[in-house]
C-alpha cells in the first residue's frame, strides 16, 4: 500500500474505529468540564477557545444587501469546535483529540435554495487549528477557512472555497449580551443541561461575498452567538428551534424550545425546556414566562423528505411574534461534516401578525431524528 493510502487509512481509523474501542475500557473515559454559574465568563478573554469542554460554536446569521445580488439575502457562517470522547493519553498523531467543522451558506431569494460550503478538520493537522494567545483572543483557522478577533471590537471571516468565498468584517454596535444568569444558560431541568452562552446582536458587517462566480460589495447586520457545553440536552431531547431575531428599534429577540421526543406523536406534550428574553436597545431585558412556538405553515424537502415548521408564530406572554420564511427552501445538509441535516433560515417578523417588527434566522434540528451534539 502507497504511504499516502496509509495516511488516509490511519486517518479514517482514528476518526471512526478509535471511539468504538475506548468503550471496551470505561477507565479510559474522557472527563469533561461543566458550565458553573458560581464563574461566569469574561470577555474578551472568553470569546476565545474552551477545549476542556465537549462542544462549542462561533455563530454568525445575518441579513445583506448588495447592489449586484438578489437582495435582501440571509448569510450564514458557522465555526464548531468538538472534543470526541477519546483516550487523551493516545501520544498518536491522529488521535482527533479536537475536531474542527465549519458551515457557510448564503440564502439569495432567486436561487430558491441556499447555496453552501463545509469542512472538517482534526486540529493540528493539514493546516487546521485554533489559537488563544498573543493580540488575538480567538484565531480558528482551516483550508480555505478563518475566523479572528481583530483589534477593539472588530471579527474577520475569511472563506475562500471554488463554489463560495467571504471576507467580512464585523464590528460590534452593542454591549455583550450575557444570555441566562449572566451567560450561564439552561437547557434542561438537570444542572449539567446548559451551557455558557454569549450574544453579540447588530453587528455591523460589510466586505466581499463570490457567489456563482462573481464577487459583489456587501453590507449587512450580524447575530453572533458564542455558546460552549459538554451535556446540553436531556436524554429525551429530539431537537431545537431557535430563533435570534433583530427588532427595527434597535431591540434583540433570542428564544427556543427543546422539543421532547414524544413531542412528533403528541402535540399535548410539553417541551423539555423553554427559554426567551427581548433586550431593548438601551440593555433593559425581559424574560418571559410563557414560551411557546406555534406551527403556522410546514413544508417537505424534495431532497430528504423531511418536514419543517418554516412558519412559526412565537407566544411570549402578551406578545407576538409573526416569521415568515425569505423562501422555504432553507434547508442544509450537513452530513459531510457535523452529519446532521437542519433548517437555518433568513425570516421576516412581523408583531401580533401584522407590524413589520424586524428580521433573524431561525434554526429547527432534530425534524430527521434525535439530535446528537
Amino acid at each position: 500500500m502507497k504511504r499516502r493510502e496509509l495516511l488516509k487509512a490511519g486517518l479514517a481509523w482514528s476518526l471512526v474505529g478509535a471511539p468504538s474501542l475506548l468503550h471496551a475500557d470505561p477507565n479510559l473515559q474522557r472527563v469533561y468540564a461543566q458550565p458553573n454559574p458560581e464563574f461566569p465568563p469574561v470577555l474578551p478573554r472568553d470569546h476565545g477557545v474552551h477545549p476542556a469542554f465537549r462542544t462549542e460554536w462561533w455563530y454568525f446569521t445575518g441579513w445583506f444587501e448588495s447592489p449586484e445580488l438578489d437582495s435582501p439575502f440571509g448569510v450564514q457562517i458557522t465555526f464548531f469546535r468538538s472534543a470526541p470522547n477519546v483516550d487523551v493519553r493516545n501520544p498518536s498523531a491522529f488521535s482527533p483529540k479536537q475536531l474542527l467543522f465549519a458551515h457557510a451558506a448564503i440564502a439569495l431569494p432567486k436561487a430558491g435554495k441556499l447555496q453552501h460550503e463545509q469542512i472538517i478538520r482534526r486540529a493540528g493537522s493539514g493546516g487546521a487549528e485554533f489559537k488563544t494567545n498573543g493580540s488575538e483572543v480567538l484565531n480558528i483557522q482551516m483550508p480555505g477557512w478563518r475566523l479572528q478577533t481583530a483589534q477593539g471590537d472588530e471579527w474577520l471571516c475569511v472563506i475562500q472555497t471554488p463554489q463560495l468565498a467571504m471576507n467580512l468584517r464585523m464590528e460590534q454596535t452593542q454591549a455583550p449580551w450575557m444570555q441566562g444568569r449572566g451567560g450561564y444558560s439552561q437547557k434542561g431541568p438537570l444542572p449539567e443541561q446548559s451551557s455558557y452562552y454569549i450574544t453579540l446582536p447588530h453587528m455591523k458587517s460589510s466586505g466581499t461575498i463570490r457567489v456563482n462566480g462573481k464577487t459583489s460589495p456587501v453590507t449587512g447586520s450580524f447575530w453572533m452567538d458564542h455558546e460552549w457545553s459538554s451535556t446540553v440536552l436531556a436524554p429525551n431531547a429530539q431537537g431545537w428551534d431557535w430563533v435570534g431575531l433583530h427588532g427595527n428599534n434597535g431591540e434583540a429577540l433570542m428564544g427556543f424550545q427543546i422539543r421532547d421526543r414524544d413531542q412528533t406523536r403528541d402535540n399535548t406534550k410539553p417541551p423539555v425546556w423553554t427559554h426567551a428574553a427581548l433586550r431593548q436597545a438601551d440593555g433593559s431585558v425581559r424574560n418571559f414566562k410563557q414560551v411557546k412556538f406555534e406551527v403556522l405553515r410546514t413544508w417537505k424537502s424534495t431532497r430528504t423528505g423531511i418536514e419543517y415548521p418554516v412558519a412559526q408564530r412565537l407566544l411570549l406572554d402578551d406578545q407576538n411574534f409573526d416569521l415568515e420564511p425569505l423562501f422555504d427552501d432553507q434547508e442544509l445538509d450537513a452530513r459531510a461534516s457535523t452529519g446532521t441535516l437542519y433548517w437555518e433560515g433568513a425570516v421576516r417578523v412581523k408583531s401580533e401578525g401584522a407590524s413589520p417588527w424586524g428580521q433573524g434566522y431561525l434554526e429547527m434540528t432534530g425534524y430527521d431524528r434525535p439530535m446528537q451534539l
